[in-house]
This record gives C-alpha cells, sequence and structure tokens, in this order.
C-alpha cells in the first residue's frame, strides 16, 4: 500500500514537471487523490510554505506543516477567524494570523511552496473537503504565479482583510496558457466573471456550491435565450434556502439541484465554451453570491486553455450523469 501511495505522488509531480499544471478532483470523494496532492506539495518544500485557507483540520497536514516548521521552513497561515477559534488547541503552535470575527469571510484557498508551486481552489484542508466534499483544485509550477498570490498573501498577514482588491489583480501567459488571475473583496473579480460569461457562444456549464446573486442569474438566462446551452449544478441544501436565488430560477430548466446524502456539493467552477475557439475555466474560492464579490476574501482565476477546460467538462459530465 505505501508503495503504491508513493508511486501516485511520484506521478502526480512528474505531471508538475512536464506539463507545468494539473488538475484534480475528489470525485467519487473517499478517492484521496486532492489529499494527496496536498501532502505531496507541502512534504517536497524546501523553504516555504505559505497558506491562505478557509478552514484547517486535518490531521495529516497539520502534523506535517508542524514537521517542517520544526525543520526550519518557513511556515506561515493566513486563516478565517471562526474557523481558527473552534480548533485553537489544535492549531495553536503554528504562525497563524486570523481573519477579525466581525469581517467577511476569509475564504480563500491556497498554498504557495517555496516562491515556486501554488496549489488554488475550492478545497479546504479538512477531512471532510478530501473525503465528503465534491471539490476540485489546480496546482501550477510558475514563480509568476507564486508572486502575484504572495502580494495577496502579505496583505493579509498584515491585517489587511476586506479591503478592496482591484489593484492586485494580474494577467499572465504561462506555457501557452493565458490566465487572469483576481481576488476579492473586488468590483473588477465580478465584472471579469461577467465579462467572460457575455462571451459565450455555444456553452456554459456551471459547478457551485452557494448562488445567490441575481446578476449573473439574469446574464444566464439572458444566454439561454439566445440559444446557448446553460447547465447548472448546484448544492441542493445551501440552494434549497432562503439565502439562495435558485428557488426563483423555476422557470429555467438549464439549473438542477446536486443532492448529496453526506458532504457538501462544494466546487465552484464555470466552464465556457469547452470546444469553441477560446475555452474558458472561471475557477477558485469564489461562489456566485454578493459576499463573494463585496465582503469575503477570495480567489478567482480565469484560464484560456482548451486542455484544461476539456478536464474540468469531463468531471462535470460526470456530475451531470450521476445526479
Amino acid at each position: 500500500m505505501k508503495k503504491i501511495f508513493i508511486f501516485l505522488n511520484f506521478l502526480i509531480f512528474s505531471c508538475l514537471s512536464a506539463f507545468s499544471w494539473e488538475v484534480f478532483f475528489n470525485f467519487p470523494p473517499d478517492a484521496g487523490q486532492l489529499k494527496n496532492s496536498v501532502l505531496e506539495l507541502i512534504g517536497s518544500a524546501h523553504r516555504s510554505i505559505h497558506i491562505s485557507i478557509y478552514s484547517l483540520d486535518d490531521e495529516d497536514v497539520i502534523s506535517l506543516l508542524r514537521a517542517k516548521s520544526f525543520e526550519g521552513l518557513d511556515v506561515k497561515i493566513v486563516m478565517e477567524g471562526e474557523n481558527y477559534v473552534k480548533n485553537i488547541k489544535t492549531l495553536s503552535d503554528l504562525d497563524i494570523v486570523a481573519d477579525p470575527l466581525d469581517n467577511g469571510l476569509m475564504h480563500s484557498k491556497y498554498i504557495i511552496v517555496d516562491g515556486k508551486y501554488v496549489w488554488f481552489g475550492s478545497t479546504n484542508l479538512t477531512n471532510s473537503a478530501f473525503y465528503q466534499d465534491f471539490n476540485n483544485s489546480m496546482i501550477f509550477e510558475s514563480p509568476e504565479i507564486a508572486d502575484v498570490f504572495e502580494k495577496d498573501f502579505r496583505k493579509m498577514r498584515e491585517g489587511y482583510f476586506e479591503n478592496s482588491k482591484d489593484d492586485e489583480s494580474a494577467m499572465l501567459l504561462i506555457d501557452n496558457v493565458r490566465m487572469k488571475v483576481c481576488f476579492s473583496p473586488s468590483e473588477e473579480t465580478f465584472e471579469s466573471i461577467i465579462e467572460m460569461l457575455k462571451h459565450a457562444k455555444s456553452e456554459v456549464d456551471v459547478a457551485i456550491y452557494s448562488f445567490s446573486d441575481p446578476r449573473i442569474a439574469l446574464v444566464l438566462g439572458a444566454l439561454d435565450e439566445k440559444g446557448v446551452k446553460i447547465r447548472v449544478l448546484a448544492d441542493e441544501s445551501w440552494n434549497s434556502s432562503s439565502y439562495s436565488f435558485v428557488p426563483e430560477m423555476k422557470e429555467f430548466s438549464f439549473v438542477k439541484k446536486y443532492h448529496l446524502s453526506k458532504g457538501l456539493f462544494h466546487h465552484k467552477y464555470i466552464i465556457i465554451d469547452p470546444n469553441g475557439i477560446d475555452p474558458v475555466v472561471i475557477t477558485g474560492s469564489y461562489n456566485l453570491t454578493l459576499s463573494a464579490e463585496r465582503k469575503n476574501d477570495e480567489t478567482v482565476v480565469i484560464l484560456h486553455s482548451k486542455e484544461i477546460s476539456l478536464r474540468y467538462l469531463d468531471n462535470f459530465e460526470a456530475l451531470y450523469i450521476s445526479n
């Protein structure tokens, strides 16, 4: 069993070396692929591990972070205050700056290792995120991307939460992947998502945990009227509540609630025209909510890539069929 685990980890980082990026899904959730990607990335660190995370309770991740800190690596964490307080006895010996409890959420989920690797997506570093919830994450090997994330990380380490991050966005070209990295709170983050949606020609697929922004719902409705294929999968529990806009979208047949008896449908990604001339994936920590734009610390990465979009499309199709 140990040999299999080591071999899987070797494959993960062989892919990184060859292609500079990799995508991870936990479908089915008990596959453990997301957790393995995190443990191997942290385990490979030689100088620094900087983490921005909403929730952290996985014992293996915490133990490895302690070990790396004991080795003398620069291990620093930014975390949502409420979740830090809940788990303070376990986390108190780590170097953590927590978001004040009266702020919006510190909702980003990313890891920067050695100023070179960046892991980001919808996944918290928790046992439930790894083994119960549906999540996705990516790893990029790029000092340029790492530098963009480090600037956001440093601001939060200095206590700047819930401040406008319009000036933090960056356009990058990494191994023929054109991308835009944005951080919230920020009007630019929302406007970038809307701009991508409005340019959709043939297809938009959305996998989302929380959907309460009526502006995005109206854009999807308009695209549907124009004949663009729209499919939305949204977590059944959250989107059956009064907080969600989904109950108001009954006239739109493209919205389907995803039922999980255990765990959350926690994805936050959008695929635009995967088979078109400019395929796009939007992923990160950003739910389709007003709070994600205006109050929370969030991450959004917009990727123009046929290969990445098809990887996400494969996941979406499997989810859509299984619902």
